[in-house]
């Protein structure tokens, strides 16, 4: 049986636009992130979403006649003591620097590392390729998404940021169950 499983960032928030750091906290849509997450025309049989506020937004503004089922394991990486900081205030941050220039030598300290976030959303990728269900909508976090997909493609995080996706941005994963299984062993 044939699988399609999109995922989506959420919506555009006022964070983003600050240029400040979210991970578990949480800021509002923007009116583009509002409209960002409108403009989605798919029919899923089922919708899953992070439990943050942003991701549960814009899953309700995508799929408005879906119940959508919230999961933690689809939360965004946790960002420890720079949560709620400008991006401009972590610039001479080494450890910062580090984490956007050099993810794939970078060394939590407060933050949840690379490989946590990518272990709990492949996990939750597997549980999705074991539903019944044919066309599946996720909404998440630019990270952890980015994660998935370089753990799905095997990819070392040094190629991390080529996952990032904008605002309501999609990637698809799509195959019969025993492909989507085989690409994350």
């Amino acid at each position: 049986m044939s699988k399609i499983i999109n995922y989506y960032r959420h919506g555009e928030t006022v964070w983003n636009r600050e240029g400040r750091l979210q991970g578990w906290l949480n800021s509002d849509l923007t009116t583009e992130g509002i409209e960002q997450a409108m403009s989605v025309k798919w029919n899923p049989q089922i919708v899953f979403s992070s439990d943050l506020n942003r991701a549960l937004q814009t899953a309700h503004l995508m799929f408005p006649n879906r119940t959508v089922h919230k999961s933690k394991n689809l939360r965004e990486i946790h960002l420890g003591h720079w949560q709620g900081s400008y991006i401009n205030d972590l610039q001479q941050d080494e450890q910062y620097h580090c984490y956007m220039n050099s993810p794939h030598l970078f060394v939590n300290t407060t933050q949840e590392s690379f490989e946590e976030v990518t272990k709990r959303m492949l996990a939750f990728h597997e549980y999705l390729s074991q539903l019944p269900y044919r066309r599946i909508a996720v909404v998440s976090h630019g990270v952890a998404i980015a994660c998935l997909f370089a753990g799905i493609h095997k990819q070392p995080y040094n190629q991390l940021w080529d996952y990032l996706l904008n605002g309501a941005a999609c990637f698809s994963v799509e195959g019969d169950i025993q492909q989507l299984q085989s690409n994350i062993k």
